[in-house]
C-alpha cells in the first residue's frame, strides 16, 4: 500500500485512462463478434477444437461439454473431420433429433408429416429402427392411416382422395404440389393396388427428392447454395447409398471448404468408418411427456444457427466477466485518486500556513480559531484511531492544550505554532 501512495497522480490517471480504453476496446470486440456472420467466423481454416464445436452445432444442434471437446479433438487427429462426423451422425442424439424426439430444438418428422410429437413409445421403436436409410423410416410414416387421414384433411382443393394423399407426399418430400399428370399416375396407382408407401418411395428415389437432399446438406454445413454442377456430381452415388442424407453431411463436413469461406471443388463421395462414439450420445433419454411437448416450427439450420449464438454468448459472458474484473480495478484506483488528492490538499494547506507562520504578518484571533479547528479535528482523529495510549497523540494533545492557553492569553502567533504543530503530529499517528 505504501508503494502505490507513492505512486504520482499523473500516473494514476494514466492507468485508469488505459484502463477505461482496454473496456472500450472489448466492447467494441463484443460488438463485432456479434455482428460477424458465420461465413467471416470461419473464413480460416479452422482448428480440430473450433472444428469438434462446429459439427456439434451443425449435426447436433447444440454446443459440445467441455468432456466431449476433449475426448472429439484426438479422434479428429487420429481419424479424421469425416469420421468424427460420421460418429455424430450415427449417435441415438442425431436420431432422436430426426423424428422429433427433441421438440424443443429441431422440428423432425414426426411434427412434419404428422402434425405432432411422437409418443414416448414411437419414438424408441424408430430409434430401435437406426440406423437405417432416412428415406425408409419416412416411407413407414407416409404409408400409414394416419397419414392419409392427415393428407385429406390438408388438400380440400382436390376430389379423390387418392390424389390428396399423393398431393401431400409431393409437399412433404419436394416441397411443391404434384402436377395434374403426377396426381393422375400415382392416384392410378393407388386405385390399382400399389401402396401409399409404394408411391412414398417412388418420390424418395427420384432425383428431385435427391437434388433436394443435396441442395439441404449444402445449405446447412456450407451455408451456400449447391451448384448444379456439385448436384450432377453427388446424385448417382447418394441413390445408391444405404445412409445418403448422414454420409453426404459427413463428406462436408470433412470437406476443406467446411472451415474455410473460399469455395472449393465438390469432395469426392468417399466413404470412411465412424470413429469412436462419446458414450453419452448413444444414452439418449426419451422424456415420458413427449408427446404432449410443445413443437418448434424451425429445421437444422435454424436450429444449428440457434446453437452458434448460445457459443457467442458463452465468448460474450467471458468478456463481459473479464470488463466488470477492469471495471472494479478502474474504480479502486479511481478511489486511491480522490485519496491521494485529499492528502495533497491537506498537506498544501499545512505548507500554507507553516509558510505565513514562518514568514507572513503575525497571525489573528480568526487565523489562530481556524488553527485551533483544524488542529482538534485531526487529535480527535488519532484518538480514534491510534489511541490516547499512542505516543505521537498524547504529544498532539499536549501541544493543543498549549495552543488553548495560548490563545486565551490573546498570543495569536504561540497558538498557530502549538495548533499546527499538533495538526502534524496527530497527522502522522494516523499513518
Amino acid at each position: 500500500m505504501a508503494a502505490r501512495c507513492a505512486t504520482p497522480p499523473g500516473s494514476l490517471r494514466s492507468l485508469v485512462s488505459t484502463g477505461k480504453m482496454i473496456c472500450l476496446r472489448l466492447c467494441i470486440l463484443i460488438i463485432a463478434v456479434l455482428t460477424l456472420n458465420s461465413q467471416v467466423a470461419w473464413a480460416q481454416q479452422c482448428s480440430d477444437t473450433t472444428f469438434v464445436q462446429r459439427a456439434y452445432q451443425d449435426l447436433l444442434l447444440r454446443q459440445p461439454s467441455a468432456s466431449e471437446v476433449t475426448f472429439y479433438v484426438p479422434a479428429v487427429q487420429s481419424n479424421g473431420r469425416q469420421a468424427v462426423a460420421s460418429s455424430l451422425l450415427a449417435s441415438q442424439e442425431y436420431a432422436l433429433d430426426l423424428i422429433s424426439g427433441s421438440p424443443s430444438v429441431v422440428a423432425g418428422w414426426y411434427q412434419n408429416f404428422l402434425g405432432r410429437n411422437p409418443t414416448p413409445t414411437e419414438a424408441q421403436f424408430t430409434l430401435n429402427l437406426e440406423p437405417v436409410s432416412d428415406g425408409s423410416i419416412i416411407a413407414l410414416l407416409l404409408s400409414g392411416a394416419e397419414y392419409r387421414t392427415h393428407a385429406i384433411a390438408l388438400n380440400p382443393g382436390i376430389s379423390d382422395d387418392n390424389q390428396k394423399l399423393v398431393n401431400q407426399m409431393f409437399k412433404d418430400l419436394l416441397g411443391r404440389n404434384a402436377s395434374s399428370s403426377e396426381l393422375a399416375f400415382f392416384g392410378a396407382a393407388l386405385s390399382s393396388g400399389a401402396t401409399a408407401g409404394n408411391v412414398a418411395t417412388a418420390i424418395l428415389s427420384s432425383n428431385e427428392y435427391f437434388s433436394g437432399v443435396i441442395g439441404r446438406a449444402y445449405l446447412r454445413m456450407l451455408r451456400r447454395p449447391a451448384m448444379q454442377g456439385e448436384i450432377n456430381s453427388f446424385l448417382s452415388p447418394l441413390k445408391s447409398d444405404a445412409r445418403s442424407d448422414e454420409d453426404l453431411l459427413a463428406i462436408l463436413a470433412g470437406s476443406s471448404e467446411y472451415c474455410s469461406s473460399t469455395v472449393q471443388p465438390p469432395p469426392a463421395f468417399q466413404l470412411q468408418a465412424p470413429a469412436t462414439t462419446f458414450p453419452a450420445l448413444n444414452s439418449v433419454i426419451i422424456p415420458s411427456n413427449l408427446s404432449l411437448l410443445p413443437a418448434v416450427q424451425f429445421g437444422p439450420l435454424e436450429a444449428s444457427s440457434n446453437a452458434a449464438i448460445l457459443g457467442l454468448q458463452v465468448v460474450v459472458s467471458s468478456d463481459e466477466a473479464r470488463i466488470t474484473s477492469l471495471n472494479a480495478e478502474v474504480s479502486r484506483l479511481n478511489d486511491q485518486i480522490t485519496l491521494l488528492n485529499s492528502l495533497l490538499v491537506n498537506e498544501s494547506l499545512t505548507i500554507t500556513d507553516l509558510t505565513n507562520t514562518l514568514f507572513g504578518a503575525p497571525p489573528t484571533l480568526e487565523a489562530a480559531q481556524a488553527a485551533q479547528k483544524d488542529a482538534q479535528d485531526k487529535v480527535a482523529q488519532a484518538v480514534a484511531s491510534a489511541g490516547t495510549g499512542n505516543a505521537l497523540v498524547q504529544n498532539a494533545q499536549a501541544n493543543l492544550t498549549q495552543g488553548d492557553a495560548a490563545l486565551a492569553a490573546g498570543d495569536f502567533s504561540t497558538a498557530v505554532k502549538r495548533y499546527r504543530l499538533a495538526f502534524l503530529l496527530a497527522g502522522n499517528a494516523l499513518k
